[in-house]
């Protein structure tokens, strides 16, 4: 896990311009504190952060191979040593054991495809001197992260946006303000878009060439899309080994590291699962978890029962008021751009912690968008079956749901049961409508519709099962905006590396396949993954439902956090976008228990506080 940035021009670069990214590469030091280096061409440069995990003493980056390539490269490929070996096979000779010489040899022999025999996490940028050529490339999840700037004649990319404030060509004061109304829904910008409108970020399983001495000066390939096509199966229990030796051998990929590993660990099966598995190749591991101080924001009751019974070293972190205090303006500054999840300061809390302890950390995100385990999928048993019903039943019931009040039991299943996914499903998070992003949101427009973003993805899986939509919808947008940005923003602003072994290639391969029976079935979501491992965690936690990282955002707010809210809210910058009037009057209305606003308010305030870290001072 590392940090990089480099520019790409035409003409030959300046002075000015090497100075500026050589304090790009400064900025983000924390992501590679370990080496810092920098290579400077004619007409590019290429700067590197690097956290040593993979061949300490001869890992380091830019790396030049040969005469004719050079490449840096963040993450890690788990399949690099029997790429290796295959290589060897063909007469190839290495002088190091690194990762980076691998994927360099690989693409001096059979160019921009090599990325497709790639199983790992990776963003990555590699010159051709012969060719004048980069190409630049991110894994087919996108965990790693790879932003970029288009410019005539001029391309910036790194691993961090905020790097491009630098940038005095950059106008920090633009937003795009129909980026701005979609995370007013979704609580961040979906991929490749930013809130800034000259930064994007490469999509997920894509590869971008830059040539300027062809017609396209910047061409973007696809090369890899996670398809769902599921297959019902008469042999449940064979599936279920298939799935436990699959997931057991990505853990063990995941484990590759000259440095120790450690775990997340929350009290639910996920990260149980990964615990486990980890504590059978290396008994030693630490395993670590964080909660706020009152118990129904805390796991680590739950989370301590799995370390006893995995007989597992378990380091347990309690924060409270102030930590989350001193932690907010930090955790806004390193996810670049605002994603409102209140879990966010949790995981930089406990990312600070481990740190203290490793360098390496596994986690158990992926699980719930491959095998099905949202709360929410559960509703697409029932809604399904009204929604297939004849329009002459449908209709009567779709009214019924529009003139029932508020909180009549039977509301929300006819609303959903008569509502296409389609025009109401946009992933994980819906927090405001159009509606009402009217009342907060100064540059809300008619133009812009929450579901513009989810056509397309929707257009990919019409005629497949609801749940199988959600699933699809949450890979595309909240995986990738929510749950992977915060995981690798929040670790590495400790130096910290986070690996995910259920989003590998191999592992989403079977997933795909999963029938809604394997995911939905005996009163529980992703019911294959529970049965697969039922042995091996304590039996409470094979059914316990998901809570995340809970934090106390929605009691606090009425409480604690009143007058810190209201600070920010008064005192922000952002009153060209945010009806301050209407912030106050959502924060009193909340804490006088006549609205449940937390969600609402906390986009609110992550937007306001990024908009004067970033923007308006």
């Amino acid at each position: 896990m590392c940090g990089f940035v480099g520019m790409f021009k035409k003409s030959p670069l300046s002075e000015s311009e090497k100075e500026i990214v050589t304090k790009m590469s400064e900025t983000m030091a924390y992501r590679g504190p370990d080496e810092g280096k920098m290579l400077f061409f004619e007409n590019l440069v290429l700067a590197f952060r690097r956290l040593s995990i993979i061949d300490l003493e001869k890992g380091s980056q830019p790396f030049e191979y040969g005469e004719r390539f050079v490449g840096i490269f963040n993450g890690e490929i788990y399949n690099y040593r029997e790429l290796r070996a295959q290589l060897i096979e063909k007469g190839y000779e290495f002088k190091t054991n690194s990762e980076i010489e691998v994927m360099l040899t690989l693409y001096s022999v059979e160019g921009e495809s090599f990325i497709n025999k790639l199983r790992g996490m990776f963003a990555f940028s590699f010159y051709d001197k012969e060719k004048n050529t980069v190409m630049l490339g991110r894994d087919p999840f996108g965990i790693k992260p790879l932003y970029y700037i288009e410019r005539e004649g001029q391309v910036y990319f790194s691993s961090e946006s905020k790097v491009f404030y630098l940038d005095p060509a950059l106008d920090k004061t633009l937003i795009d303000e129909e980026q701005l109304q979609h995370y007013f829904t979704y609580q961040y910008i979906p991929e490749p878009s930013t809130l800034h409108p000259e930064i994007r970020i490469l999509p997920a399983g894509s590869y971008m060439m830059l040539d300027f001495s062809a017609e396209r000066e910047v061409r973007v390939e696809k090369y890899y899309t996670p398809t769902f096509t599921p297959v019902k199966s008469d042999d449940f229990e064979k599936r279920a080994e298939e799935l436990r030796e699959i997931v057991e051998t990505s853990v063990k990929y995941h484990m590759i590291s000259d440095v120790d590993v450690g775990t997340f660990l929350s009290g639910g099966i996920d990260s149980a699962v990964i615990t486990a598995t980890a504590s059978k190749l290396n008994p030693g591991i630490k395993a670590f978890t964080v909660a706020f101080g009152e118990k129904e924001y805390s796991e680590i009751d739950e989370a301590s029962g799995i370390a006893r019974h995995l007989d597992v070293e378990h380091i347990k972190l309690v924060a409270g008021l102030e930590d989350f205090k001193r932690a907010f303006d930090k955790v806004v500054y390193h996810l670049d751009f605002p994603v409102a999840d209140p879990s966010t300061m949790a995981i930089y809390l406990i990312c600070e912690e481990a740190a203290r302890h490793l360098k390496v950390v596994l986690s158990g995100e992926g699980s719930d968008e491959l095998f099905g385990g949202y709360k929410v999928y559960g509703e697409t048993l029932t809604s399904d079956k009204i929604n297939a019903l004849p329009s002459l039943i449908k209709a009567p019931l779709s009214f019924a749901s529009k003139i029932l009040p508020e909180g009549v039991k039977g509301k929300a299943l006819l609303y959903r049961g008569t509502t296409p996914l389609e025009k109401r499903y946009v992933g994980n998070a819906f927090i405001f409508d159009e509606k009402e992003k009217k009342k907060i949101l100064k540059t809300a427009s008619d133009r812009v519709h929450f579901s513009d973003l989810t056509k397309d993805i929707y257009a990919d899986v019409q005629g497949l099962p609801g749940i199988t939509k959600m699933q699809y919808v949450d890979m595309n947008t909240w995986l990738r905006g929510d749950i992977l940005v915060k995981g690798d923003r929040l670790s590495m602003a400790h130096s910290l590396e986070v690996r995910v072994p259920f989003l590998d290639k191999e592992v989403f391969e079977f997933a795909r396949k999963l029938h809604t029976e394997d995911k939905l079935s005996h009163g529980t979501t992703k019911y294959i993954f529970r049965h697969a491992f039922r042995d091996l965690v304590n039996p409470e936690t094979v059914m316990r439902p998901k809570l995340g990282y809970p934090v106390p955002v929605r009691k606090w707010l009425k409480n604690e956090l009143y007058d810190w809210a209201k600070d920010i809210i008064t005192n922000s910058s952002a009153d060209a976008y945010i009806d301050k009037k209407e912030a106050l009057r959502m924060l009193d209305a909340h804490r006088e228990g006549r609205e449940d606003n937390y969600r609402k308010l906390w986009v609110v305030l992550v937007f306001m506080r990024w908009y004067d870290l970033f923007v308006g001072r």
